[in-house]
């Protein structure tokens, strides 16, 4: 993780900001490195570290709302994603016309859900899915605890 992220999530006070047991910073820190061990390219990694800094439909807690502030620290790429993490169709983001982004926010989404240890039956449907084998790999490892 880029030491200025990490700063701007301090900044806006996710280490503060309870989340499954923990904070806040712990968790997207935790989902950004799952997907750098699987070999997910920088906009991916970045969106995972961002990815529910909007809320979602299950983290209501909204950490961000300028998109424009959050486009300046990874990227349009990277915010799209994170914007579409927080609004999506999740597990499998059907709504989601791109195959390569339906991918991409898949693979968030496993690392979500790796990292917060839940989601097991969610986890073996993304089993069958075409994300990567890291993440294959993690899952299964996670479904064998």
């Amino acid at each position: 993780m880029h030491q200025n992220h990490r700063q701007f999530l301090l900044e806006l006070g996710c280490d503060k900001t309870k989340h499954s047991h923990r904070t806040l910073l712990d968790h997207l820190k935790g989902v950004h490195d799952l997907l750098r061990d699987w070999g997910n390219n920088e906009d991916v990694c970045n969106a995972g570290l961002f990815h529910s800094i909007y809320g979602t439909d299950t983290f209501k807690h909204v950490s961000l709302s300028d998109r424009s502030a959050l486009i300046d620290r990874i990227g349009a790429a990277s915010e799209e994603l994170v914007r579409i993490f927080s609004e999506g169709k999740r597990p499998f983001f059907k709504n989601i016309d791109s195959n390569e982004t339906r991918l991409q926010l898949m693979e968030i989404e496993v690392a979500n859900l790796i990292d917060q240890h839940s989601g097991h039956k969610t986890l073996r449907k993304l089993l069958y899915t075409k994300i990567s084998d890291g993440a294959k790999a993690a899952i299964a490892m996670e479904l064998s605890r």
